[in-house]
């Protein structure tokens, strides 16, 4: 079963609750080579994920983080740097971001979860995951 592109329900009430702090926190994304994710899935594990040449369990802390409010559409929507992992040689079919800081009430807390559309792969070069253009219609996480 392949993972549900969407933002969890965790991170639906953590971030009213102020669990998570989008930016202070250390946010990451890990790679799956096979998981079946989707909104109910609470936080990072080791199950299915990734593992090959230059990829570390845990995976990459996305850097540039930015929020933006687009007042006309009243949505707000946070955007990351593109993050990649070189001379790498990975499968991958999904992806979990998650927040690296908070450790109650769960450790590394969910926050979305993104399918691939099918296995990408790197072998011996650049695995690259590129984040779609910030705007309150195309970002990742789009509360609205």
């Amino acid at each position: 079963m392949a993972a549900t592109t969407c933002l969890t329900n965790n991170f639906r009430k953590d971030i009213l609750n102020g669990v998570i702090n989008m930016s202070s926190d250390t946010i990451k994304m890990a790679l799956y080579a096979s998981q079946s994710h989707n909104q109910n899935t609470t936080a990072y594990t080791t199950t299915g994920e990734a593992s090959g040449t230059n990829y570390t369990a845990k995976g990459n802390t996305l850097a540039g983080a930015s929020q933006a409010t687009d007042t006309t559409n009243h949505v707000s929507h946070y955007d990351f740097n593109d993050t990649s992992w070189t001379s790498a040689t990975i499968t991958a079919d999904s992806c979990l971001i998650y927040s690296d800081t908070v450790t109650s009430p769960t450790a590394d807390v969910s926050i979305y979860v993104g399918d691939f559309g099918g296995s990408k792969s790197a072998s011996s070069g650049t695995f690259s995951v590129v984040f779609p253009a910030a705007a309150y219609n195309t970002s990742i996480i789009r509360i609205a």
